[in-house]
């Protein structure tokens, strides 16, 4: 297992630090584990610690929406909860584990002491958290001026995948591990509309994407982008296993029986794209799995 300093060095916030400064931050630090499902720290509370991902992944939960919607997906090597060491307001987000998570964490009090000690340092820290904060909050305030959720599924939107996207092909790049995109296509969904009628076919829509959200991993995202158009993110999913889970889902909508009075059975086309296989960038994994789907059409 690598040592705190080692930790620290492939973190963006201390990568231009020294082994010196590595050394006093890492003593400064102490271990902290989450289990599943632990909230490291809840919107509205008080600030104290700066948390440094050492193992799993967190969900930074989004302070407008319901729980299942979250803002960001962090793994190891990354940080949060910088505000904590600059002032006294609240938790603005909570910050859930959806696996079993370690932590090193810097206290309020101990990184007090740094800018006494070591304002060279304190001032490199400052200068990355600054830059931080910006990104987060344009991000944040371009989700509040655009709604990011499907009003009829309740799935995230299009808009939700193509930030989600961004966020995972960058993690990839950086960690260098697979994730995968599956776009799901309601085949002759428009013939299905037309026999069973409007408010019907938003029924079936509904009853897709709760079969989607159901029946997959809790780190797999479900998204609805518009018509008949679903998506599937799945982190951490090589190419040689999407196939199966495409399959899957297709296989498990074709079986189950729609929530609507008509008797009209309900197939899925499906394809998919993995990264770094097919495509290291966002846009290209997108249109790569978009062929796919089209290919798949045709058959």
């Amino acid at each position: 297992m690598a040592s705190p300093p080692e930790l620290l060095a492939r973190v963006p916030l201390f990568e231009e630090l020294g082994a010196e400064d590595l050394d006093w931050i890492a003593r400064a630090t102490h271990v902290r584990a989450f289990s599943e499902g632990d909230h490291l720290f809840e919107i509205g509370e008080p600030g104290r610690s700066l948390f440094i991902l050492t193992a799993g992944t967190v969900q930074v939960l989004h302070p407008n929406q319901p729980d299942g919607f979250h803002l960001a997906r962090m793994g190891p090597g990354e940080f949060l909860g910088e505000m904590a060491l600059l002032d006294d307001a609240p938790r603005s987000a909570t910050v859930k584990a959806i696996c079993d998570v370690e932590t090193l964490v810097l206290d309020k009090a101990d990184f007090h002491r740094l800018v006494l000690e070591r304002p060279d340092v304190a001032f490199k820290l400052l200068e990355v958290m600054s830059r931080r904060i910006r990104n987060a909050d344009e991000q944040i305030s371009r989700l509040g001026r655009e709604t990011v959720r499907d009003p009829l599924t309740g799935l995230p939107n299009r808009l939700a995948f193509d930030e989600r996207l961004e966020e995972e092909t960058a993690r990839t790049r950086r960690y260098g591990a697979s994730f995968s995109v599956i776009l799901i296509d309601l085949r002759e969904f428009a013939d299905v509309r037309e026999r069973v009628g409007e408010a019907s076919g938003d029924q079936i829509l509904a009853w897709v994407g709760r079969l989607l959200h159901e029946h997959t991993r809790a780190s797999d995202v479900q998204f609805r982008f518009e018509g008949d158009v679903f998506a599937v993110l799945c982190p951490g999913t090589p190419a040689a296993f999407t196939g199966r889970v495409a399959l899957r889902l297709a296989t498990l909508v074709a079986e189950a029986k729609p929530p609507v009075e008509q008797d009209v059975p309900i197939s899925l086309v499906v394809g998919a794209a993995t990264c770094p296989d097919h495509a290291r960038e966002g846009p290209a994994l997108y249109h790569h799995a978009q062929r796919a789907l089209l290919a798949a059409k045709v058959r």
